[in-house]
């Protein structure tokens, strides 16, 4: 059967959620339960706390040369009509339309030369999401997202779930997040952002979130309406009910639908939490900062992020759909997408510093390739994966620098050229994950073109002028 929740569609062969889908909705799937086992088992020992990521998903394609790589003495049918400023950094200009970006790069390192050869957007955003390029269109993993290898490798917390995935309404590159291969363990929260901000405290404030909003656990989205603390409580009391029963029936299969037990429900109390709940509620958050985000999806959700990461969550996604700019690039660019970004994530990275907390998160932006250098016969620019850029701040890389050059046209690299997967190895290497290490897929895996052992990256080397 499947079990279908804000659209979202999840497989299960087990009748035991059959009996939670009745009951209206489940919590079922706790991925911190078998790290509980472990660490109650003396598997694990405490150690400092890792660094966390902040991944900026810029899904259908940020256009390069009307961002952060401007090319103002292009010919005007390839630079369109955005004039350039001056950044903080002597020498580097930016498009008008970011102009509290270009306060910020100091704290920046931007990547000009940044290639890669899929311009197809479900291979491309896969490669992006994972630093593997699929063996064909899949609109899930084949590799596991670049999150699910750093909760595996960098261990669950124990008051926060680890990887949480903030998305828009379903946009055609918001399917890669998943965990592939490795344990369901390392699954994001997937949660998708409203179509638009709602007044839920009618303070006449546009929210995401409101506190009995908190997710429930692993896989389920946190839109379903209703669906509170209390209620998932309930439906948890639900769920052990029907268990005894089932174990009075057939005892055997009872086991095999793997009854709630200790750790599950210590589990299931982690992610019910009043500290989880607090992370989500942004009602917390004053006015002031609230605006200083902007009150836009992407501001909304990148201020969620910055949250979620002082609360322990090791690596947020916030994936912002939308930059597929074939038709009418500019207006769709100068009335929406750059203001919000320039907005968010400027106050990102400046709130992050304010607080102490940039150190230890590192910041990732890019989409899943670049735009074409030509403006095409609908005022648009079309996928051009030749040259794109991307941008890393804190998490102890060092900002202030721009690496890379593309050409006078923004078309080919001409100096540093580097792949994403030089991006992931630097990534790795400031998380102190060892990229090169291989993992077993287990033999039933659905991918066949995945080989028995694969390493975290096909391939990279970590960026000389960041670490």
């Amino acid at each position: 059967m499947h079990i279908e929740l804000a659209s979202q569609t999840y497989g299960s062969r087990s009748s035991r959620r059959d009996f939670v889908k009745l009951s209206a909705a489940a919590t079922t799937g706790l991925g911190m339960a078998h790290w509980l086992r472990l660490q109650a088992a003396g598997a694990i020992t405490p150690q400092a706390p890792p660094k966390a990521v902040i991944q900026l998903y810029m899904g259908g394609g940020a256009s390069q040369i009307d961002s952060f790589d401007p090319k103002p003495h292009a010919p005007s049918e390839l630079r369109g009509p955005f004039e350039t400023i001056a950044s903080c950094l002597p020498g580097i200009r930016v498009t008008d339309q970011l102009p509290r970006m270009a306060t910020q790069l100091d704290k920046m390192a931007l990547l000009r030369a940044v290639h890669h050869g899929q311009s197809e957007h479900q291979q491309a955003a896969h490669y992006m999401l994972t630093g593997w390029m699929p063996s064909r269109v899949v609109f899930k993993n084949e590799h596991p997202s670049l999150g699910s290898v750093v909760v595996h490798e960098t261990g669950d917390r124990l008051s926060m779930p680890p990887y949480v995935v903030l998305r828009d309404p379903a946009r055609l590159v918001n399917r890669h997040h998943g965990s592939a291969f490795l344990s369901r363990d390392c699954d994001p929260f997937e949660m998708v952002v409203p179509c638009r901000l709602a007044d839920v405290n009618a303070d006449g404030q546009g929210d995401i979130y409101k506190a009995e909003e908190i997710p429930p656990p692993r896989n389920l989205s946190s839109r379903v309406s209703g669906l509170s603390v209390s209620r998932i409580r309930e439906r948890r009391r639900l769920l052990r009910a029907y268990d005894r029963l089932r174990k009075q029936r057939d005892d055997a299969q009872a086991k095999a639908a793997a009854a709630v037990d200790h750790y599950e429900q210590k589990a299931f109390d982690i992610v019910t939490s009043q500290k989880a709940v607090t992370a989500f509620d942004l009602s917390r958050e004053p006015a002031r900062v609230r605006d200083r985000y902007g009150r836009s999806l992407l501001g909304q959700s990148c201020l969620l992020a910055r949250r979620l990461v002082d609360a322990g969550v090791l690596f947020v996604t916030v994936s912002r759909g939308g930059w597929d700019t074939h038709k009418d690039n500019f207006n769709t660019l100068q009335n929406e997408l750059l203001p919000e970004l320039d907005i968010a994530m400027s106050a990102l990275l400046e709130d992050l510093s304010d607080r102490g907390m940039l150190e230890r998160t590192l910041v990732l932006w890019s989409g899943e390739f670049g735009r074409t250098p030509r403006v095409n016969k609908d005022v648009g620019r079309d996928h051009w994966p030749a040259v794109m850029t991307m941008g890393l701040a804190g998490g102890g890389v060092p900002g202030g620098q721009v690496i890379g050059q593309s050409d006078a046209h923004s078309a080919q690299p001409v100096d540093r050229a580097l792949t994403p997967e030089d991006v992931w190895t630097t990534m790795y290497h400031h998380l102190g994950i060892d990229w090169r290490r291989s993992y077993q897929v287990p033999s039933g895996f659905e991918f066949k073109s995945v080989p028995p052992m694969v390493p975290i990256l096909p391939r990279g080397t970590p960026i000389a002028e960041l670490i």
